[in-house]
């Protein structure tokens, strides 16, 4: 190999790897500059906890995102961001109406306490969390 071909073939592989930890960024929401915060929490009886969190960005002047999580303990605001952008979620929509409760340590009910959520709202909906099993009150399945 020739002097200039080594000299491409590192500029590839460190472009390369550049693109690599800023795609990892970008799906982990580590370039995400929303606020996040916990609205609602409730622990169940073996100290899983429901939370309700907001995503806001003033910045980009997008609605307000809820969504739902359930942890060991209560999640920082960077816990959010990383949870938000991942699997975790449980149900995500666009209104504030939402109210967690445990009726047992394997059946969480997520509510909405004002009315309807309309289907077009919602982001994300799951029947099942591991071992839990969710259902919802005044919130449509999502189509």
């Amino acid at each position: 190999m020739s002097k200039n071909e080594k000299l491409l073939a590192g500029t590839v592989s460190v472009l390369g790897a550049a693109l690599i930890v800023v795609a990892c960024g970008l799906f982990r929401g580590r370039f995400d500059h929303g606020q996040f915060e916990v609205k609602e929490t409730s622990k169940s009886s073996t100290m899983r906890i429901a939370m309700i969190a907001e995503r806001s960005d003033h910045q980009a002047m997008s609605s307000y995102v809820y969504f739902v999580l359930i942890g060991d303990h209560v999640f920082s605001p960077a816990e959010l961001r990383s949870a938000y952008h991942s699997d975790d979620v449980i149900f995500a929509a666009a209104t504030d109406c939402l109210s967690v409760r445990w009726s047992d340590p394997h059946n969480l009910t997520i509510m909405c306490s004002e009315g309807y959520i309309d289907a077009g709202h919602i982001d994300v909906q799951r029947n099942r969390a591991e071992d839990v099993v969710i259902s919802y009150v005044n919130i449509p399945g999502k189509s």
